[in-house]
């Protein structure tokens, strides 16, 4: 957590730019953004007329989204402070990579927790396909520490179905320039329904 934190407060309003696409959905959706950061994808949800809450384990993202009109609150994903049966559906963008191998599951349990039986979890983290996979300190497999002080691992389908079951699984890629030299970057895009696991 410090890692973020530290970013957070001393970068401001780190991860600028536009929310990524976000999925139909009915207007009057109450949905669970788990990592909200600095509330960009949070408040983008609440202007489709979504009832939308996030959670992050920093206080200093937190506090941004917040000053965005959004709601946020500091929380663990793996024990989310909501009652059974709560959201319509669960955002899990480019967070579970940053938790350690042992925490996904407790974290895709809790996402189904607070689930309701209709609603999906919309996945997305960053494939071993991208350009930044093996860069860093390798502290579980295919999970990279940085100079950041954030851990982020690059997943397979394989861990995604070990996680969440089955689901619609897609490959995102892009072109990224950077000195005048092009890299590739690719997410796996996921979206589940209940996990088998319950």
């Amino acid at each position: 957590m410090n890692g973020w934190d530290a970013d957070y407060s001393v970068r401001g309003r780190l991860w600028g730019g536009a929310a990524g696409e976000l999925p139909v959905l009915p207007k009057g959706s109450r949905v669970l953004e788990c990592g909200c950061g600095n509330g960009k994808t949070l408040a983008a949800m609440n202007s489709h007329g979504w009832d939308a809450v996030g959670v992050d384990i920093s206080p200093a993202a937190v506090s941004l989204a917040e000053d965005t009109g959004c709601t946020a609150v500091v929380a663990d994903i793996t024990a989310l402070p909501f009652a059974d049966c709560s959201f319509d559906a669960v955002f899990a963008w480019h967070v579970l990579g940053h938790l350690p191998r042992a925490l996904w599951q407790p974290a895709a349990q809790e996402m189904c927790r607070v689930l309701r039986p209709s609603g999906n979890i919309f996945f997305k983290g960053f494939s071993r396909n991208d350009m930044r996979c093996g860069k860093g300190t390798e502290v579980e497999p295919f999970s990279y520490l940085r100079g950041d002080g954030i851990v982020t691992h690059y997943f397979s389908e394989q861990d995604l179905h070990e996680v969440f079951g089955e689901g619609e699984l897609t490959r995102v890629s892009w072109s990224m320039r950077v000195r005048g030299t092009e890299y590739e970057r690719e997410e796996l895009c996921g979206v589940f329904r209940r996990s088998p696991h319950e």
